[in-house]
């Protein structure tokens, strides 16, 4: 709690909030790399981890980035989301490659939610892919880019959701 006020703090006397979007990319990498390594693959993948690794770098050095060089909102420029991005989406594929590849998979809901994470964050990696040219564009279409972000967002949260709730303990003790 101590932290989350400190760093609500710093946030607010820096006077803009661009570490934000770095600190969820790195703390989104993380969990998925530990996600997918630990429950969907069948065993981890040092390539995939690997990778995870590397692109965690990158997205710790655009953080020191943003801490050593003072920015102004034109130059802010991150990539830290996309590269998170595409390393789900890499992991997601595996994941697909790896289970094809058995054909010993019996439940489709691991199908289902590794599909929607594809999904959702190729969509998303397409929204955040332009977003260093149109941060300070001034036409309607950043508008609309942001609404479908929101409601990609939305759905996607709705969807596990709806997962946790099917699948939770409260479901199994009554099956």
């Amino acid at each position: 709690m101590m932290l989350l006020d400190t760093a609500s703090r710093n946030i607010l006397i820096s006077g803009n909030n661009f570490i934000v979007l770095l600190v969820y990319s790195l703390i989104e990498l993380v969990f998925f790399v530990y996600f997918y390594s630990r429950f969907m693959l069948n065993k981890p993948n040092k390539i995939i981890i690997g990778l995870g690794a590397v692109a965690a770098v990158y997205i710790v050095a655009e953080i020191v980035q943003y801490f050593a060089n003072p920015m102004y909102i034109k130059q802010f420029q991150p990539y830290a989301k996309v590269v998170d991005n595409f390393v789900i989406i890499i992991m997601a594929l595996a994941f697909f490659y790896q289970k094809m590849r058995s054909f010993n998979e019996t439940r489709w809901g691991n199908f289902k939610l590794n599909t929607v994470l594809l999904i959702f964050f190729t969509l998303n990696t397409i929204i955040f892919l332009p977003f260093n040219f149109l941060v300070n564009d001034s036409s309607g279409v950043v508008f609309y880019i942001w609404t479908a972000n929101g409601l990609a967002i939305s759905f996607f949260y709705l969807y596990l959701f709806s997962l946790i709730f099917k699948n939770g303990k409260t479901a199994l003790a009554y099956s």
